[in-house]
């Protein structure tokens, strides 16, 4: 229970940490990336909490609120991660939402349950994987850790423990903790590669060298 409480509240912590600097402009989300996620969000507590996963689960719950809130700011112009969706990220958005859909309106175990939310919360990561990658200045590693230490804490804390109570949470541990060590090692790697396209520029701005010219003497005499 303490070990439940405790990883909601380190979850609360980035959930809002990241919240904060979506609003401050700091962060850019992904536009389809969230809006699936508030989606698989409610599938992925709804799991965890029919298998028992009791406080286990109440990360998941914070995640999933906060998410919703991020998707809905990200709405608003200039919030949202510029120059991001492409043709295949709808397509991935569209394939999710199909996959809940027909979860919605059949019924599933609760394990095929938890499968279909970290399969297609696995599908529609890639676009903030990949955008992490090619725009890190528009994402923040920290909320990402962080949230990885809290969904660790929250597998820890499953009470009954077993695939359907305990695989959404221990996906989200492994799904942000990928997305801040990419944001740690770009943001590591980018000053040197800017170091190097300036040194490069630079290069290329010199001035040519002037050929060597032969001087009569007679005619410097003069």
């Amino acid at each position: 229970m303490l070990l439940g409480i405790s990883a909601a509240v380190v979850a609360s912590g980035a959930a809002g940490w990241y919240a904060y600097t979506v609003v401050r402009g700091r962060t850019r989300p992904h536009r389809v990336t969230f809006a699936v996620w508030t989606l698989i969000g409610a599938l992925g507590v709804s799991s965890a909490l029919e298998a028992g996963a009791g406080p286990g689960a109440y990360a998941a719950i914070v995640y999933a609120a906060v998410t919703a809130f991020v998707f809905l700011v990200s709405l608003v112009p200039g919030f949202g991660k510029p120059n991001a969706e492409r043709r295949s990220d709808w397509l991935l958005g569209l394939v999710s939402c199909a996959t809940l859909l027909a979860w919605s309106v059949t019924t599933l175990p609760t394990a095929a349950a938890a499968t279909v939310a970290v399969g297609a919360e696995a599908a529609i990561a890639w676009p903030t994987i990949r955008e992490a990658w090619r725009q890190p200045r528009f994402e923040a590693a920290g909320p990402w850790l962080l949230g990885s230490v809290g969904c660790c804490m929250a597998v820890a804390a499953v009470e009954h423990f077993s695939y359907a109570s305990a695989s959404y949470p221990a996906f989200i541990a492994l799904q942000e903790l990928t997305v801040g060590f990419v944001l740690v090692a770009r943001s590591r790697a980018l000053p040197r590669l800017l170091d190097d396209d300036h040194h490069a520029v630079r290069k290329t701005a010199q001035p040519a060298a002037r050929p060597y010219e032969i001087v009569d003497p007679i005619e410097k005499s003069k």
